[in-house]
């Protein structure tokens, strides 16, 4: 762990103003982002020198702390504060005030924030590993997540699902554009919107080649590994047709989102835990 990124300059621990302060200017900068209202990084950063008595850089790298914290979260970030993790438990308390004293800062009124590098070929990622993540997951983080639950979140705002399905719509129509297969681009339905829900998957795409994709779309504001739900609809028809099936997994929507796809057998790829029930009285 960076000292100075813990301590500051002189090795004296960031005190709770301190942090506090940090952590009211990110949040007052991330207001401005998803208002679409300009603002300067920088100027924010020389004012907080003068608040903090530490360096800029070690203030810098306090604003990843909170990006990586909100990233936890399953929250949009301030763009040009990529996450950085490692941050003491001091930190995460500081921003669990700030998400507390704004009401609305889980569910904005708005999703119309476009996905960046639509035809970026980085968008499509290979599957995250599992490996080294829990060790970002402090104690501190566990509980802010649990409280705050993304998985739950995601599945309950609706406009966010409904965004990351028309974007991966695009991005296939696109996609199948580019391979010169205009014809199967147009074949392209989004199912959950001109169809309705309850088939099981969200949108019905194709390979280069002809073979059919049955695309169930989650999206998350999130990281890659934040948890998602998946009904039993889902799951049975992930088995019936699992050698069409996939599950589309869109993250960081808000920030520069990426995607990528589970096969089934889900078992194999998912850790699944039964979480509801449905109940009627005996």
């Amino acid at each position: 762990m960076d000292r100075e990124n813990t301590e500051g300059i002189a090795g004296t621990p960031w005190t709770e103003s301190e942090l506090s302060a940090v952590v009211d200017s990110y949040f007052r900068m991330l207001t401005s982002e998803r208002a679409g209202v300009a603002y300067s990084k920088a100027q924010s950063r020389r004012q907080l020198m003068k608040i903090v008595r530490r360096s800029e850089g070690s203030i810098e790298r306090k604003l990843q702390n909170i990006s990586a914290v909100l990233d936890m979260l399953g929250t949009q970030w301030i763009n040009g504060y990529k996450p950085l993790a490692h941050y003491q438990d001091a930190l995460v308390a500081a921003v669990e005030r700030n998400v507390r004293g704004t009401p609305d800062f889980l569910y904005p009124a708005s999703t119309d924030t476009q996905p960046l590098a639509l035809n970026d070929d980085a968008v499509f990622v290979v599957p995250p590993s599992v490996a080294d993540f829990d060790k970002t997951l402090t104690p501190a983080v566990r509980r802010l997540v649990g409280k705050f639950d993304p998985a739950e979140r995601d599945a309950r705002n609706r406009e966010l699902g409904k965004a990351g399905e028309k974007f991966v719509v695009e991005f296939e129509r696109d996609r199948l554009r580019r391979a010169g297969r205009e014809d199967l681009a147009d074949g392209v339905r989004w199912i959950s919107d001109l169809d309705g829900d309850g088939y099981g998957y969200d949108v019905r795409s194709f390979e280069p080649d002809g073979q059919e994709r049955l695309l169930e779309i989650k999206t998350t504001c999130g990281h890659e590994r934040t948890a998602f739900w998946l009904t039993r609809r889902e799951v049975e028809v992930a088995a019936e047709k699992s050698d069409r099936y996939r599950i589309r997994r869109v993250f960081h929507f808000r920030n520069r989102a990426q995607m990528f796809e589970i096969a089934p057998p889900l078992e194999n790829a998912l850790f699944m835990t039964p979480t509801t029930y449905s109940a009627e009285p005996r």
